[in-house]
């Protein structure tokens, strides 16, 4: 029984992200947030006119499979991904290509805050006309406001019309926030309570159809890179879970030698292997562009399926792992509580059968 973890989303920038990933395993302090710019993550889907790198998701892929392979925290996702996602599908204005070029040439470091779920909508802050200017309360809640990061991006909704918007906001606007906490997978998280934050027009980067074309990139993207870190993820942990039974002894013989372990096995690689395969098949939507409800349909259904395949392998591999499963200098363990901590991500399997159920009984009128 062998297994090599097969390569997913090749190129130069799996390379360096495996390399960096490797250094930081063998170190015990954690990557700052800053290596992002430093390694140019950030302009990886800009396109070349804003002085990006003009790439696309397999790129981001990339990075996050490198990441993956030795459980590596970092807030690649947001800032390398949903965040330059969200401002490319904007309609283009002189903010939108401003803040485009400055994160493209490291200027400014723009994280993600509060929810991208279209369920979640009592979550999202409210933004009321005031004066000349504009009022904002809320909770943005799990950002990854890192010493590096100058800015915060975030939907919000007008009170008025109740139509969206996106919000950026300078963090020295920002109040100091009032929990921190560290999540399942050991991300460093913290809360932000907004409580009736004045804020000028130029903090509405877009509303209307702009802003709802600006948050359903963002969910697709959200889910798309949700999904190809848990299929990397995956991949990891089976290669893991094999080498440790092939290694660990019972009576005289490996534990890869015992039928019953052999099947769980098996059943892991043809978990992984579905699940790789409609993560390939669903990114199709994006190379077909536009976020329309079919595309939004399709990474729902991805969303669903590997969500719940998510919870059970990470339950297996600990399983398989017995006591050493529970332990955090285990690496499949680390990889484990990453998967797990995904499943929870950016909704979860409720709102996506919520919103296939929508799309169903739409598509049928």
């Amino acid at each position: 029984m062998g297994f090599e973890p097969i390569t997913i989303f090749p190129g130069e920038l799996l390379e360096g992200a495996e390399r960096l990933a490797r250094d930081t395993s063998a170190n015990s302090a954690p990557l700052p947030a800053s290596i992002i710019r430093d390694m140019g993550w950030s302009s990886t889907l800009i396109a070349e006119k804003h002085g990006g790198y003009g790439g696309s998701f397999n790129d981001i892929g990339a990075v996050l499979e490198g990441l993956a392979s030795r459980a590596t925290n970092l807030p690649v996702m947001t800032r390398c991904c949903i965040v330059p996602g969200m401002l490319m599908a904007a309609t283009e204005t002189e903010a939108i290509r401003t803040c485009l070029s400055r994160i493209a040439e490291g200027a400014i470091c723009v994280e993600l805050a509060g929810p991208l779920n279209r369920y979640d909508d009592a979550a999202v802050p409210r933004l009321s006309p005031t004066g000349g200017g504009w009022r904002l309360t809320g909770t943005l809640d799990a950002v990854e406001w890192t010493a590096d990061c100058t800015h915060l991006l975030f939907c919000a909704r007008n009170t008025v019309d109740n139509t969206p918007c996106v919000i950026i906001l300078e963090t020295t606007q920002l109040p100091e926030p009032s929990t921190a906490f560290s999540t399942v997978e050991r991300r460093q998280v913290k809360q932000i309570d907004l409580p009736d934050l004045k804020l000028d027009s130029s903090a509405v980067l877009a509303d209307g159809d702009s802003a709802q074309a600006m948050s359903r990139a963002g969910w697709a993207l959200a889910q798309a890179a949700i999904a190809a870190d848990m299929v990397c993820t995956m991949n990891n942990m089976l290669a893991e879970t094999i080498r440790y039974l092939q290694d660990r002894k019972q009576f005289g013989q490996p534990l890869a030698q015992f039928q019953v372990l052999r099947h769980d096995v098996a059943r892991l690689y043809v978990d992984f292997e579905t699940c790789k395969n409609l993560l390939m098949s669903s990114l199709r939507s994006l190379d077909a562009g536009g976020f329309d409800d079919q595309c939004l349909a399709a990474f729902d259904l991805l969303g669903l399926y590997m969500r719940e395949q998510a919870v059970e392998f990470a339950q297996s591999v600990i399983q398989l792992h017995g006591g050493m499963g529970m332990t955090r200098e285990t690496l499949a363990a680390r990889m484990a509580s990453r998967l797990i901590g995904l499943a929870f991500r950016y909704g979860d399997a409720y709102a996506h059968t919520r919103a296939l159920s929508e799309f169903q009984n739409g598509s049928q009128q």
